[in-house]
């Protein structure tokens, strides 16, 4: 009799996630997959392959389901400035119930430099993320920049919020954390 599924992809691919999430890729076990999605080895192997094509569309389904709802939401109803404002401090003001920083930042520091693909996957949520940033610097109505600024901006909030996402994960009482919402607020003007 053929193999069928018993189950939500979203909602197995969202447990999986978690599971990276806390713990890394390495330090998730296939047992520990197991033992979060419910299902047993033959199923997850089945569908979706081996451990590293369940990390794949885990870390699809954060980018999608993260990301792009995060910033969507903090950009709806929010002047452009105020949106990069509420971004950072909500990363700052974290969510006890989830897994600390920022599931694509922590694939990046651990898996990136050694897996093309990932690299190429975190890449692109990154360009995403500076993208969002340059949007909203663009529609600032209250100070006139030349796109190279506005370029140059956006990356360095970017990178101002990568090292927030770290310093959140490592210690969410940490000074840095007061320091880089300032020079956030210090570039916007």
């Amino acid at each position: 009799m053929p193999w069928e599924k018993c189950y939500e992809e979203a909602v197995v691919l969202e447990a999986a996630m978690r599971a990276f999430w806390e713990k890394g890729y390495q330090g998730t076990s296939m047992a520990d997959l197991v033992e979060v999605t419910g299902l047993n080895r033959g199923s997850l192997y089945a569908g979706f392959g081996n451990k590293r094509e369940l990390f794949l569309r885990a870390l699809q389904h954060y980018d999608q389901s993260y990301r792009v709802g995060f910033l969507t939401r903090l950009r709806k109803d929010r002047e452009p400035k105020d949106a990069i404002i509420a971004t950072f401090d909500a990363i700052a003001q974290g969510d006890t119930t989830m897994p600390g920083g920022c599931l694509v930042v922590n694939s990046a520091m651990e898996l990136a430099p050694h897996d093309d693909e990932i690299a190429r996957i975190i890449e692109n949520s990154m360009a995403e993320v500076e993208a969002f940033f340059a949007n909203c610097l663009a529609e600032c109505e209250d100070r006139v920049r030349s796109p190279a600024e506005i370029s140059e901006t956006a990356k360095v909030l970017q990178g101002l919020m990568v090292g927030l996402l770290v310093m959140t994960r490592a210690n969410r009482e940490s000074p840095s954390i007061g320091a880089i919402l300032s020079q956030v607020r210090s570039l916007l003007g």
